[in-house]
């Protein structure tokens, strides 16, 4: 429905086809004729020449004819001949270039045109005849535009550029007594020019006297948005509004959000369209949200009544992670459902509960409880939301209102909420994969893309060609580096070998570190390189960008609680790769402080939940044990110190970087490098202390175990049936494939 005020028929009509001048060089034929032109009409010029750009449109007119328009480029004189079909009338026309601009002839092409021609009009003017004739730089066409517009609708309906959410965004704010329905197109109308406007669009409910209110989010500054008509072209019509500003200045945009927050669906609107624009506007809109944040909003009564919570609302690209608890004494709960503007989706048709307690609303002891958790897939991303809105329905239709607290943004403290939000023996394979694997995955991707090497710092000179290159990544634990240092620095073989790269990925510990590593630097004279990340993502990418780093034809990844004991080991391990076995990768005898076994070379067998998970060979036996002093083939080795050509780890991909924290990634490699039809090996002839895990209790994330059985139950999926038949499984292995590890287990 166009919102204009309708125009009354001319007394009279102009000549039937006339010339108006629409720009500088272009110029616009006028034929009216009786009655509907149902055959595509045509304009050639007299001399045969071919007319280039031409653009038509026939219009309805209020009394059943019809008037068509040519828009054609004429920069000399020329005569046309016009036609509506072979039996149908014609005429000729004289177009002049140096004709006048005459605003009321534009005006006059309203005249006599029904609703549905004067859209038309509007929006061939805006679109194609703009675009085709590049006239949205020419002040010529835009005031003819303006003549139409005034024609449409004549009083100068205000929009207000209501607030700048950044440099480059605006929101502007009007009403409409009709809709519009879908927008197509927004378009700005200066004395300058014609430009298109990137908008979108959010509508609000009409209010009680049934006008619409609309927010448009433009594209644009506060210099090229400072006057104007806007049009809005939409399927059921279009609005045009003079455009200026609220005030002297734009509002500020948390002001006028503040006044606005309880709009839920507008949030959405700001949330995603902004946070789509730039890092700026995804900033703006988190700011927004955290500076007007809505009070949470718990069900907490009686112990005999209904109560709920949601304390976890992660809003993800792929999906929302919800969890939270409930109490339901007398069964009066129907169910939990998150809210938006476009859907309502029930939470309980995919949740996955468990048992818990909670605190009582009096402070005082804890209650039982059911904890849930569930995923809600996306279509399309909703953007970073941090107060996603819920209900509780009772059975009885009574819903009350749940809102959580302003959740995390960063995808370090999403994903220790995400491990948090269930307990480890309620963690299946199902919830896994349905549930907390997808959300895993996704904010597992973020800590990894945001994470690089902030700094590096050199200690000593760089060797020019190193044979080694020795990976330490270190995490707040340095407790063993002085110790780890010191053996290098009395090997004679690394010294002038092998360069040390350690990888902080603590980064808050920077200046502790380098320090250090100074101290020992001026102490020992051992050559070392420091690569600080600028966030904690974890063990496979701080190897990674360490590997990145090194230039040695052999790397070895190693723990910073791995300790040498003689002299010459790394050489010693890297004889064993390449060679008629076709040693991919090499890994070393690992004891405890005790002497006795940690790491034999690992082996693979699954749990009661059927995942598969890396055990030691031989772990807890004395060092001398005579089966763990064997070089023999493995199913893999630890990452704790993993010897490999630097070719083959690139050619492998490096260490997998979805695995969460650290765990896995290890045995991931050797299955990757056993992929390529290379082996793995066990090599009990060098032996170094391993201090195992003193740097990842330290990490809370880990500590729960939720971490732990995400990474082994990913490791199943990825590699299940080749685990099965290297394992000897029934069933799982094709003829012909080697199982000469199955029976070694019984030994371990």
């Amino acid at each position: 429905m166009l919102e204009i005020v309708p125009l009354s028929p001319s007394g009279g009509h102009a000549d039937a086809i006339r010339s108006i001048k629409l720009a500088s060089d272009v110029s616009l034929i006028v034929w009216d004729i009786p009655g509907p032109c149902s055959v595509p009409p045509r304009c050639v010029r007299q001399d045969g020449e071919i007319i280039a750009p031409l653009a038509s449109l026939r219009l309805g007119r209020v009394d059943g004819g019809t008037r068509i328009l040519w828009a054609l480029r004429a920069r000399t004189p020329l005569r046309l001949i016009v036609s509506a079909g072979t039996l149908g009338p014609s005429d000729t026309i004289d177009v002049d270039p140096a004709d006048p601009f005459i605003g009321s002839d534009i005006a006059a092409l309203i005249d006599d045109l029904d609703g549905r021609a004067r859209v038309s009009l509007l929006t061939a003017l805006l679109t194609s005849w703009c675009g085709a004739f590049r006239l949205s730089r020419s002040p010529a066409f835009a005031e003819a535009v303006q003549f139409v517009t005034q024609e449409l609708q004549p009083g100068n309906a205000p929009a207000a550029l209501a607030c700048m959410p950044t440099r480059d965004t605006a929101l502007v704010e009007f009403s409409t007594s009709a809709d519009l329905g879908a927008i197509s197109s927004a378009h700005l109308v200066t004395e300058h020019g014609v430009r298109r406007l990137a908008c979108e669009v959010y509508a609000r409910k009409p209010d009680r006297s049934g006008r619409l209110g609309l927010t448009l989010l433009v594209e644009g500054n506060e210099t090229t948005l400072a006057s104007g008509t806007l049009v809005l072209v939409g399927e059921n019509g279009t609005a045009i509004r003079a455009l200026a500003k609220a005030g002297a200045r734009p509002t500020n945009f948390l002001r006028w959000w503040g006044t606005r927050r309880n709009d839920g669906a507008l949030t959405e609107f700001l949330v995603r369209s902004l946070s789509l624009k730039s890092e700026e506007a995804r900033l703006a809109v988190i700011d927004m949200q955290a500076r007007a944040a809505l009070p949470p909003k718990a069900v907490e009564l009686a112990p005999f009544q209904p109560g709920a919570e949601v304390d976890l609302a992660l809003s993800l690209d792929g999906g929302l992670l919800v969890g939270g608890w409930f109490r339901d004494p007398q069964a009066l709960i129907a169910g939990i459902d998150h809210v938006t503007a476009e859907a309502t989706r029930p939470l309980d048709a995919v949740w996955h509960k468990f048992p818990g307690r909670v605190g009582t609303a009096e402070g005082a002891g804890r209650d039982d409880a059911t904890g849930f958790i569930a995923y809600l897939p996306h279509d399309k991303p909703a953007g970073p939301i941090l107060q996603p809105r819920f209900r509780m329905r009772l059975r009885s239709g009574t819903e009350t209102k749940l809102i959580p607290k302003p959740q995390p943004i960063d995808a370090a403290t999403m994903r220790a909420g995400a491990l948090r939000s269930v307990p480890l023996q309620h963690a299946t394979g199902d919830l896994l994969a349905t549930t907390l694997g997808p959300a895993l995955a996704e904010i597992q991707r973020r800590v990894v893309k945001s994470a690089a090497i902030a700094k590096v710092e050199h200690f000593g000179p760089v060797l020019a060609e190193p044979v080694f290159s020795i990976v330490i990544p270190l995490y707040r634990v340095l407790d063993y580096l002085r110790f780890q240092i010191a053996a290098f620095a009395t090997d004679p073989g690394l010294r002038d070998q092998a360069e040390i790269i350690f990888v902080l990925d603590s980064p808050e510990q920077a200046d502790d570190v380098s320090h250090l590593l100074g101290g020992l630097y001026r102490l020992y004279k051992m050559p070392m390189t420091l690569a600080v990340m600028n966030a904690n993502a974890g063990y496979a990418r701080a190897n990674n960008a360490g590997v990145e780093l090194a230039r040695g034809l052999v790397v070895n990844l190693l723990n910073s609680d791995v300790i040498p004991t003689d002299g010459n080991w790394l050489a010693r391990l890297a004889d064993r790769l390449g060679g008629s076995a076709r040693i991919g990768a090499v890994g070393p005898k690992l004891l405890f402080e005790d002497g006795s076994l940690q790491h034999a070379g690992l082996y693979f067998q699954r749990d009661a939940r059927g995942t598969w998970l890396n055990h030691h060979f031989f772990k807890g036996m004395p060092g001398a044990h005579a089966p763990a002093n064997r070089s023999r083939l493995v199913p893999a080795v630890t990452g704790a110190c993993l010897v490999m050509m630097r070719e083959t780890f690139v050619e492998a991909g490096g260490f997998t970087e979805d695995y969460v924290i650290g765990d896995y990634e290890d045995s991931d490699i050797c299955l990757k490098i056993r992929a390529s039809g290379q082996n793995i090996a066990y090599e009990p002839g060098v032996a170094l202390y391993h201090l195992e895990r003193r740097s990842m209790r330290r990490n809370g994330d880990y500590v729960r175990g939720i971490a732990s059985r995400y990474n082994s139950w990913l490791h199943t999926q990825r590699w299940d049936a080749v685990i099965g038949a290297l394992m000897g499984e029934a069933g799982a292995s094709p003829e012909g494939a080697e199982t000469a590890f199955a029976g070694r287990r019984s030994a371990a």
